[in-house]
């Protein structure tokens, strides 16, 4: 008679897979209003002071945001900054000023800037305006050349000149100072990686803006 023996064990935890937690951060909210590049029309007059307006901005939601930071700026100045739970805001900013601005999609997970997007408040101007920020255009071609654009406007008229970093990662790739043109030559690219794309904008007088725009390789 052959007997068989077996042995039961519950095996060791060592061997269990690790578990792990799905990280998501926000994906990049898209403002809105003011619309971008424009002399602002929605905005309401402050009771008791001529010198400012109620600003309305507006955004769409960014997947898995919990929040949002709204950023203005005059220049490179930060004049308001501060955090919403809804999809809107009501800021008060000064007549006859030009100001960019953006939205930062947060949640326990990590943070997403938008592109950044920039108006005139109505009134007289006090001074010469600030250029309005860059319209910039990333596109990614078939040989996965990254190829950079611009378009500089001033509500001045004025002549414009660029200075544009590019960032791969976060690392710093290329960069230009006191352009007169508003494109670049293709920059090779790695898949699947994130650019980002800065172009300072300044007029003769000395004021400039900040533009900001990224975009993930195919």
């Amino acid at each position: 008679m052959t007997s068989l023996l077996f042995s039961c064990s519950g095996g060791s935890d060592s061997a269990k897979e690790p578990i792990t937690e799905e990280v998501n951060p926000p994906t990049k909210a898209v403002g809105t209003l003011p619309v971008n590049g424009e002399p602002c029309s929605d905005y309401e007059a402050v009771s008791g002071d001529d010198a400012v307006v109620s600003i309305s901005f507006n955004w769409n939601a960014a997947q898995y945001a919990q929040n949002y930071e709204l950023v203005v700026k005059e220049g490179g100045n930060e004049v308001f900054r501060d955090v919403f739970n809804a999809l809107n805001a009501k800021v008060s900013l000064n007549r006859g000023r030009a100001f960019t601005w953006n939205v930062i999609a947060k949640n326990s997970d990590g943070q997403t800037n938008s592109d950044t997007m920039s108006f005139v408040t109505p009134g007289t101007p006090i001074g010469n305006y600030v250029p309005y920020a860059a319209e910039i255009s990333l596109v990614f071609d078939a040989l996965t050349n990254l190829n950079v654009s611009w378009v500089g406007k001033d509500e001045d008229g004025d002549v414009l000149t660029y200075d544009v970093e590019v960032r791969e990662e976060g690392e710093v790739i290329t960069e230009f100072n006191d352009l007169t043109v508003n494109t670049l030559d293709p920059i090779a690219t790695s898949p699947d990686m994130l650019y980002n794309v800065q172009v300072i904008s300044r007029d003769v007088s000395g004021n400039y803006s900040i533009s900001e725009f990224s975009a993930v390789s195919p």
